[in-house]
Parts: structure tokens; sequence; C-alpha cells
């Protein structure tokens, strides 16, 4: 049995999630959970486009049918190992002859298949639509060293709505942002985490964010979000600058010689080649406290910078006499309604 769905009615069902574009699709973005069964690979799937083009639709169809057939044992033999039971969500990329096929070929083998309307196209339109819904944003802004992500999490611990986007990024957003990261992923998937995030969260509720620009290391936000954040309210805290060095060294200190000198050289144009040297030096001797203290001359300098062109100027103006996470937390979580409605 073929059981057509609608985006909302497919992500309600409960059921395995069998994605049957080809592994490269699958890889740069996909529903989650979902598994990839392809019913073509990626050499395939470039040769049938290519015949598309070149002789049209029916050859194109045509040879897809010669490419799949043989492989109908061995997709059949694949979905048995990798699915308990015998019914099963369905998409490829637009819900059409792909998910048509192979939700045919599972149902004459004892399958029920569920297939999305509009395939994983559909699924991103209402995951952007989602995204687009949170407006009522409080960006956290601070100086580089204030603890910003610790601030977020412990702000979630206390009940906050969280969108932590460094760490759905799998990066710092700076030079140093990759240190102690997996691969960062796609920004079609970043997109996704932002949406499994998002889906567990209120809209009309305040929802906190870092201060970020529209790229976080190779990835960048969706517009929809990144639209909203230009417009939001926002928080600025200030600790003491002592705190934030001993916070950076803290968190940096982990790290070998070596590959924070490779850091630091990313920045040699930025910082000129006198200072760049300088403070790779004090790395080298195991003077990070001091090497700190010269990266933040150009980190406050850019931050200011960004101040202007984020609008952070308006932002409430909050000073703290130290770096306690916890304790800066609570305050903000007291107070966010104010600080949105403030500005809304």
């Amino acid at each position: 049995m073929i059981v057509r769905q609608s985006i909302i009615e497919f992500l309600n069902l409960q059921l395995p999630i069998v994605d049957v574009r080809s592994p490269s699709e699958y890889e740069a973005g996909h529903i989650e959970l979902s598994i990839n069964i392809p019913i073509l690979n990626n050499q395939n799937r470039i040769h049938i486009g290519k015949t598309f083009k070149q002789k049209g639709r029916d050859a194109a169809i045509k040879l897809g049918y010669e490419l799949v057939n043989p492989l109908k044992p061995q997709l059949l033999e694949s979905i048995n190992q990798n699915v308990h039971g015998k019914t099963i969500a369905l998409y490829c990329a637009r819900g059409g002859l792909r998910s048509n096929h192979m939700a045919s070929f599972f149902s004459e083998n004892g399958y029920t298949v569920y297939v999305l309307n509009g395939g994983y196209k559909a699924f991103r339109n209402h995951l952007l639509s989602l995204i687009a819904q949170f407006k009522r944003i409080l960006v956290l802004s601070a100086h580089t060293g204030s603890g910003k992500t610790e601030i977020l999490h412990a702000l979630k611990a206390k009940g906050a709505q969280v969108l932590d986007l460094e760490g759905l990024a799998k990066h710092k957003g700076s030079v140093f942002g990759a240190l102690g990261n997996e691969a960062q992923p796609s920004s079609a998937v970043f997109h996704n985490l932002i949406f499994e995030e998002l889906k567990h969260y209120d809209p009309k509720e305040v929802i906190w964010v870092e201060n970020e620009s529209f790229t976080i290391g190779k990835v960048h936000l969706p517009i929809e979000l990144w639209s909203h954040m230009k417009e939001a309210a926002g928080v600025e805290i200030s600790v003491p600058l002592e705190d934030r060095v001993k916070f950076i060294q803290a968190d940096y200190g982990r790290y070998t010689t070596d590959e924070l000198v490779y850091c630091i050289q990313k920045l040699n144009k930025r910082l000129g080649d006198e200072a760049c040297r300088k403070i790779c030096a004090l790395v080298q001797e195991g003077d990070l406290s001091s090497a700190i203290y010269g990266l933040f001359k150009y980190y406050d300098k850019a931050y200011e910078m960004g101040r202007i062109k984020r609008n952070c100027h308006d932002y409430v103006k909050i000073p703290f006499e130290n770096l306690d996470h916890t304790k800066i937390a609570e305050f903000l979580y007291k107070h966010q309604n104010k600080y949105s409605l403030e500005f809304n």
C-alpha cells in the first residue's frame, strides 16, 4: 500500500524514514534520522542528468529503468537489513519519479509506504517557514573571552529558549573556531539542525542567540533567521578584562603551541607582521596570558567595528563585576521579557 503525505503528516508519522536520493544529495542535507537507500548512485545520477539534457526526458527515464532494475534485489536486501517492520516513510528530491518507483517496488514486496508529497524540497520549505516564525529574538553580545556560549548554556539550564548557533555549526566563529570541533556540516545540514532545535520552542516566547556574523566558519545562517537577528533586541554585557584573559587561557590552554601559532598566523594581515611575530613568540615561550592581551587589542577593535555594523549601540548595556556565567544567566533570564519588550 502507498499513502501520500503532506510534510506535517509525514513528520508526525514516527516511522523509519528512507531517503532514496543519491549519496551526495543525502550528504548535502537530509531529514534527521533518515537512512539513505539510494535508487541511483552519484555517477548514475550524473549520467541520467546528462542524458536528460542531451536526449530528453523519455530517454533519461528509459536509462533510469535500465540502471535500476538490476539493482532491485540489492535494494530490497538493504531495506530488509536496515528497517524493522514493514511500514516505512520515504522521500526523494521532489516527490517524483524516484520516490514513486521505489514506493511501488517496496509495496510490491510487502511494505506499506508513506511518501512525502514534494519530497525533500517540501521539507526545506517547511523548515525555513518555521525558522521565519521566530522573531522575538534576544541577541547576547560581549567582547571575546566573556563566555557567551557558557552563558547561553546556563540560560538554557534555567529554562530559557536558547539557540546555540556555534554549537550547531561546530565552529566558534573565529580563526580559532575549528579547534576542538568536529568537521563542520554543510549549510543545508546546519539549517536542518537549527530546525530540529526550534521545532521544540514557542515562537511567541523569547529566544536567545549569540551575536554572530552571517557566516560561522564555512556555513551561513538561514536568511530567514539572519534578517530577524539584524532587527532584534540585544543585551551587551561587559566583564573585567582580567577575567576575560583568564577565561580564554583556561579555554585554549589545552591546545598545543603549534595549533595556537597556526591559528594566530592566519591573522597576520590584520595584526601586522611585527605584532603577529611577537604574539606567536609569546605563545612559544609559554606566556599565553601576554599573548591573549596582545590578541585582545585586535579582537576588541574588531568587536567595536562589528557593533556599528550590527547596530549593537542600541543594545541594553549591563556591566558585571566578574565573569560568573551562572549569575549572569540568572540575571538575564529574570529580565529577558523586559529587554525583549523594550525593542518590540
